[in-house]
């Protein structure tokens, strides 16, 4: 059974700064210890257990996890399955061009959220989870707050290429490979990158620097297994994409840790 949407942690036991971390499927943040100051635009928004943060595919984020009574704990909700359009469109109309990612739900979506986050994905149909993520979808649309999430129904080229490399960032992708999959030649692959301003190198590193974080937050703590497990050979030259993603040195966020 395929989940309609992932689960993932974040935790850290001193401040962790970090800069344009990518977003690489649209995601809900609920904070469960702590405080999260995220720079958004102009503007230093704070979150905590009352308040979630919505942010689209694509988005890169700069932020710091505070901890507070010696942790920080927020959840990842990944989600792979998109909402109806009609929803996204009727979030619009509610919003009124409202767009701060910020959003302090009722207790009925909190209960909602949370009979989600500890569903067990594995047990259940995708025909059921489905069922169950359209009903919250809906509380988000009636809200105003689905269209924070997706842009639209359909999914952009970038985010089916980042769903490829996401399931074994470790492999020495090439472009004609990767062309191939999507039964197209290397320069329309390229081209249709272009149109969404984006690379595919660019991608790739999105994606294992993500794996990196999150290979850190389950226990990996020797940089050269950290370094392979995402695809780099040498060390050095995944300490440097680290720090040019995210500003800080892997060994700086391992101490986070």
């Amino acid at each position: 059974m395929s989940p309609v949407f992932k689960v993932s942690q974040m935790y850290g036991l001193q401040t962790q700064r970090l800069r344009n971390v990518a977003i690489l499927t649209p995601s809900l943040f609920k904070i469960r210890s702590g405080r999260k100051r995220l720079f958004w635009q102009d503007d230093v928004l704070e979150f905590d257990a009352s308040i979630l943060l919505l942010t689209k595919a694509g988005q890169q984020l700069t932020f710091e996890n505070e901890p507070s009574k010696e942790r920080f704990l927020s959840v990842q909700m990944s989600f792979l399955l998109p909402p109806a359009e009609d929803m996204i469109q009727m979030s619009i109309k509610v919003a009124k061009n409202e767009c701060s990612p910020r959003f302090k739900p009722n207790r009925s979506v909190m209960v909602s959220l949370d009979f989600l986050l500890e569903l067990d994905t594995q047990s259940v149909s995708e025909t059921i989870q489905a069922y169950w993520l359209n009903g919250f979808y809906q509380q988000l649309a009636e809200a105003g707050k689905l269209h924070l999430l997706f842009e639209g129904h359909s999914v952009s080229f970038e985010q089916k290429i980042t769903e490829l490399l996401q399931q074994a960032p470790w492999q020495d992708y090439q472009l004609d490979q990767v062309a191939t999959h999507f039964s197209m030649s290397r320069a329309t692959l390229i081209r249709r990158l272009k149109e969404e301003n984006t690379q595919f190198r660019t991608l790739l590193t999105r994606v294992r620097m993500n794996h990196a974080l999150s290979l850190m937050q389950q226990g990996y703590r020797q940089q050269i297994d950290i370094a392979v497990r995402c695809g780099y050979q040498s060390q050095e030259r995944f300490s440097q994409r680290f720090y040019k993603s995210f500003g800080i040195t892997p060994s700086q966020y391992i101490k986070t840790l």
